[in-house]
């Protein structure tokens, strides 16, 4: 019940790290007391601050290193395959949950177990670890659900002013964000820069235009284009066709 199970508690020096890429035929659960950490994982960097939980999947490349802060404390729990296979499937590969000071605690006992085992150990260790990741992954999850209603929101705001003035600035502003978190954001969900994005909206909305008939100086006021010359290389870019072929093209169609 034990086998591959372990829990330990370090203070460590900022320097220390792992540097080649490694990894595991267990889960890795790994808690930050104090100090920073940046995490490599796949092809994801990411940096784990005070109070921040890891989770990583067995068989799957990462490696740590310092981040600045003289000082870092952490727990780190290794789980046996056959603790969390009921729970396995719902599971991202690794994830990060951050501000979870209650997991300190549930990893003491969790240590305390470990080095303190007895015939029910094996039971207890599992329990506590099945808790300590519950409550990480929810709380992963309530995040993503909240990224996603700022995408959302950010999205219906880029439409409703697609006519307008849209800066990275003015958007991010309006779901409560700095500019470099919500671009990052952004392209993490979509997949898409957010330049990109009001580029390919605006294109839609003046494609739409022309299939109705539309002029293509009203297509290029409709899509929010101040310069009609500007407007007409970027939809030939993205179509690969002119705003006026494309337009007769339609008009045809219709005529047929």
């Amino acid at each position: 019940m034990m086998e591959d199970f372990s829990c330990t508690f370090r203070k460590r020096n900022a320097f220390n790290q792992m540097p080649d890429l490694h990894s595991h035929a267990f889960y890795e659960m790994y808690y930050l007391v104090s100090g920073e950490r940046r995490y490599f994982i796949q092809d994801t960097v990411f940096t784990v601050h005070a109070k921040g939980f890891v989770f990583i999947k067995p068989g799957l490349l990462h490696k740590t290193s310092f981040s600045g802060e003289s000082m870092h404390t952490r727990y780190f729990a290794s789980i046996p395959q056959e603790w969390f296979e009921s729970v396995a499937s719902i599971l991202p590969p690794f994830f990060l949950s951050e501000n979870l000071p209650d997991l300190e605690y549930s990893f003491s006992l969790l240590q305390r177990e470990a080095e303190n085992a007895d015939e029910m150990s094996g039971l207890m260790c599992q329990a506590i670890a099945m808790e300590i990741l519950s409550h990480a992954f929810r709380s992963y999850k309530l995040k993503e659900e909240e990224e996603d209603d700022v995408v959302k929101k950010a999205t219906a705001f880029i439409k409703k002013n697609i006519e307008g003035g849209l800066s990275l600035e003015r958007i991010a502003s309006e779901v409560g964000m700095s500019s470099t978190y919500f671009s990052s954001l952004f392209h993490k969900k979509t997949g898409m820069k957010l330049s990109d994005f009001i580029r390919s909206a605006r294109i839609s909305i003046a494609a739409d235009v022309l299939r109705k008939g539309g002029r293509v100086s009203e297509a290029s006021d409709r899509a929010g284009f101040s310069d009609p010359a500007y407007f007409k290389d970027v939809f030939r870019s993205v179509m690969k066709i002119s705003p006026s072929s494309y337009r007769r093209n339609f008009i045809n169609k219709n005529n047929q």
